[in-house]
């Protein structure tokens, strides 16, 4: 007797269908999360809801701005807007996804393995958040949210979009405003050694900080395609995101005992951050077999940031002694100018492509509150590119992409005192790609690839920054002449789908081989400041990285529970690196060993509700790097030790009718505490000074409601 076919309703169904369909057909290894599912936890930023996708973490606990995949640095993953990298005040070349609200999202791809088409950053892959354009019918919709976060106060949200097509015109309008609260609280104390340890230990300071801060956030997106004939499209996609930021801190220092408050700073910062700009394409057509595009990305974005504080020191009976006020007024200019042109032909079964473009990056800072002049610079880049590509199958059932990308780098930098220095490189980057369908739900997938690392931009400038001067607060310097890394990567995977591909099971393995890897080193002493610990970039040598990811969507069909499904990924990361200064082979500088979610989602059909539970994790880990020291103790060794984080989150959402719904969430219930602890060695082995930070988290309720139609 054959049983009748179970069908999964709701949209979270459907999205999940529509993203495996565009991961499966894609040429190149991507993980593809559609809105429905991005949405799932009414998360008010984008980084908040890609923290659950496959190898994404973040490098502290309350700051969900800076995506690390695979456990590898921020610096290893770009972040694209519409396949565009979108200038940021932030120095690391991305974008601080918090800024982008969910609600504009369609959806979100991870590249892991790239095309001779993209940009030739992103070595632990490319993530593209992609905006909406309902280019269908006309219709829109209005969404209102608002929530509590705990130990603050009131968030909240309101949006709108609106999208369709009028002749020969397609379009796609939105706007919103948001009001997120985030506190980075924290607490440092450190330690001297007097003797053996536990008992041991003298304290040696410790600072108390109180930080909450509000961001206003406006957000305004277009894109509009106008369709002149059958040859000839010309598109025009406008952004638009201003982020008003007010910073409330204060912090009280203790004396060297800890036995009472000898200074508290009070510091008010207000920051805005302002991008703006538009995408222009021009697409033809000039017969079945050959077409074009001709496109420029034009961008400009300033960063200001005022700081206005209060420093008064204490005696031993809390007597003031002292107050020292301040003001700072760091202003911040970038623009991104972006020509290219590339040509598409179909030619005896293979898809050929061919693209030329440049990239033009401009960066001034001008901190004339910093005597030190290390904010005071202007930095200038130009990559110009070229790239040429073959798609073609040799079964059938199969896909080849081959490709390979030239890129010429030109950066010069200017710091305060006028010294300018440039550098120039050129890399070759081939890449392969290769999937084929060994059945009709199973791909096999294999990616080769060679990617860059350029180094942040803030580390372009040779001048010193003078922060405490101790290990766990150095001051820290930047240089011109680092070299940008190179990369080698390799991916191997395979994924089934099953259900009406409402199901997957996915493997993939990674490797990456790095060259000239850039790290931090900690150094005691420099010129003029021997007792004095400083932070600089360097080229850290040569290094590996090795790790399994898995990921799968189970939908509970075989208990005859077809609503419930069943959802998890993990990755796991090894590296290893030779320091060809120190000689010392270890682990790559702050890089977990293994990140785990788990989740559930519940459809219930006669209440049109969907119920949603995700567990996050972060494993502990620890690592020692030799530091260079003096010349009676040159080396000395820094163990850092990182604490588990565990997060849970809830949701669930009501269709209240087809066109309308409402959505709870309850987000980080279990509140991890972030710690970690400094141990710095001497060259004997014995412990010279301790450094324990922590900082706390708490939870968000919010609801959100929304129309559409």
């Amino acid at each position: 007797m054959q049983l009748p076919a179970l069908v999964v309703e709701g949209a979270l169904a459907s999205s999940v269908q529509t993203a495996n369909e565009l991961r499966r057909a894609s040429p190149n290894a991507k993980i593809i999360i559609e809105a429905e599912q991005l949405n799932q936890f009414n998360d008010q930023s984008v980084g908040d809801a890609i923290r659950r996708l496959p190898g994404v973490s973040f490098p502290r606990l309350n700051r969900s701005r800076d995506i690390k995949l695979r456990g590898l640095g921020k610096e290893y993953t770009q972040v694209l807007l519409d396949g565009r990298p979108i200038v940021d005040g932030d120095s690391s070349r991305n974008m601080e996804v918090d800024r982008i609200p969910t609600i504009f999202v369609e959806r979100v791809e991870i590249t892991r393995s790239p095309l001779a088409s993209q940009d030739s950053q992103g070595s632990a892959g490319t993530i593209n958040i992609i905006t909406k354009r309902n280019f269908g019918p006309s219709g829109g919709a209005i969404s209102l949210g608002a929530g509590h976060v705990e130990n603050f106060g009131t968030a909240g949200d309101a949006s709108g979009w609106t999208g369709g097509q009028a002749g020969p015109v397609k379009y796609f309008i939105g706007a919103g405003y948001q009001r997120r609260l985030l506190e980075e609280s924290s607490n440092t104390y450190n330690y001297n050694s007097t003797g053996p340890l536990p008992s041991g230990t003298a304290p040696n300071r410790a600072t108390i900080q109180d930080q909450k801060r509000t961001f206003d956030e406006y957000t305004a997106l277009g894109r509009f395609e106008f369709k002149a004939n059958d040859a000839n499209t010309f598109i025009v996609a406008p952004t638009y995101l201003k982020t008003e930021e007010k910073r409330a801190q204060s912090e009280n220092r203790t004396n060297a005992a800890m036995t009472y408050v000898d200074r508290n700073t009070t510091e008010t910062r207000n920051r805005l951050r302002e991008s703006y700009g538009s995408y222009f394409e021009w697409a033809h057509t000039y017969n079945n077999f050959v077409s074009s595009r001709v496109f420029a990305d034009v961008q400009e974005a300033r960063e200001e940031t005022a700081r206005d504080s209060v420093q008064t020191t204490y005696n031993a009976t809390g007597t003031a002694t002292g107050t020292v006020p301040g003001y700072t007024f760091n202003p911040i200019t970038l623009t991104r100018i972006a020509p290219g042109a590339a040509v598409t032909a179909q030619l005896n079964g293979h898809t050929v492509e061919t693209g030329t473009g440049l990239n033009r990056l401009t960066r001034g800072e001008n901190d004339t509150g910093r005597t030190d002049g290390s904010r005071t610079y202007e930095l200038r880049e130009d990559v110009f590119y070229g790239y040429l590509s073959d798609s073609f199958s040799l079964l059938g059932n199969d896909k080849i992409t081959a490709g390979v990308r030239v890129e010429h780098s030109n950066t010069a930098t200017t710091d305060f005192s006028g010294l300018q220095t440039e550098r120039t490189e050129i890399d070759l980057n081939p890449s392969l790609n290769y999937k084929i369908a060994v059945a009709p739900d199973v791909d096999l997938r294999a990616g080769v690839a060679r990617t860059v690392r350029r180094p942040d931009l803030r580390d372009l400038t040779p001048t010193v920054r003078e922060s405490s001067g101790t290990p766990g607060s150095p001051d820290t310097r930047g240089n011109p002449n680092a070299a940008p890394e190179k990369i080698w990567g390799a991916d191997i995977g395979a994924d089934y789908y099953f259900y009406d591909k409402l199901g997957i099971l996915s493997a993939n393995f990674f490797a990456r081989s790095f060259e000239d890897k850039l790290e931090r080193r900690l150094t005691l002493g420099y010129p003029g400041k021997p007792t004095r610990w400083i932070s600089e970039l360097r080229n850290a040598g040569d290094g590996h990285a090795y790790g399994l990811e898995l990921d799968g969507r189970l939908p509970l069909r075989a208990l005859n529970m077809p609503n419930l499904t069943l959802w998890s990924n993990a990755t796991l990361v090894k590296t290893e690196l030779t320091d060809p200064q120190t000689q010392q082979t270890r682990r790559f500088a702050e890089q977990p060993d293994a990140i785990l979610n788990i989740g559930l989602d519940y459809y219930v059909e006669s209440w049109r509700t969907t119920f949603g539970l995700n567990y996050n994790r972060a494993f502990s880990y620890s690592q020692d790097i030799l530091q260079t020291g003096t010349t009676t103790t040159p080396l000395v060794n820094q163990r850092t030790e990182y604490n588990s984080l565990n997060r849970v989150d809830f949701s669930m959402k009501i269709a209240l009718t087809p066109n309308a719904t409402i959505s709870f969430s309850a987000l980080n219930l279990t509140r991890p505490m972030f710690r970690t602890r400094h141990t710095t060695f001497t060259t004997a082995g014995a412990i010279d000074s301790i450094v324990n930070y922590e900082e706390p988290s708490h939870s968000l309720y919010y609801v959100r409601t929304s129309f559409s139609w």
